[in-house]
C-alpha cells in the first residue's frame, strides 16, 4: 500500500492491517496512528516490498518545512496564551510537538 492509502486508514484498521500481515512489529496496540504508517512503512522496506527512498517523509517535506510550519504553531500558541484560549493552547503545543517528532524521523531515515 501507499502512504497515502495508509494514512486514509483509521488507527483501528492499521493495528488488524498489522497483526494480519505483519507479526514482526511489536507494540502495535499502543501506538499512534502515525507511528503505525512508520512502522509499516520500515516492515515493507526490511522485507524489501518498497523502496528505502519511500520511506522517508512524503515528499516535498523537508526539516527546513516543517521548521516553517513550527513557527507557525508558535505564533498561534502565543495569541491563545494572551487570550486566555486553553484549547487553542493546546492545540498549538500538539501541532508543534508532532512537527517535532517528523523532523526526528526525517533524520533518523538520513
Amino acid at each position: 500500500m501507499e502512504r497515502g492509502e495508509l494514512e486514509k486508514l483509521t488507527a483501528t484498521k492499521l493495528r488488524e492491517l498489522c497483526m494480519e500481515k505483519y507479526p514482526e512489529i511489536q507494540g502495535v496496540s499502543g501506538m499512534k496512528k502515525e507511528e503505525i504508517v512508520e512502522a509499516i512503512i520500515a516492515e515493507e522496506v526490511r522485507l524489501g516490498l518498497r523502496p528505502k527512498t519511500d520511506a522517508a517523509a512524503p515528499k516535498g517535506q523537508t526539516v527546513t518545512d516543517l521548521k516553517a510550519q513550527i513557527r507557525l504553531f508558535r505564533g498561534r500558541r502565543d495569541q491563545a496564551l494572551a487570550g486566555q484560549d486553553f484549547d487553542g493552547f493546546t492545540e498549538a503545543r500538539a501541532g508543534i510537538k508532532r512537527l517535532k517528532r517528523r523532523i526526528r524521523k526525517l533524520r533518523e531515515a538520513s
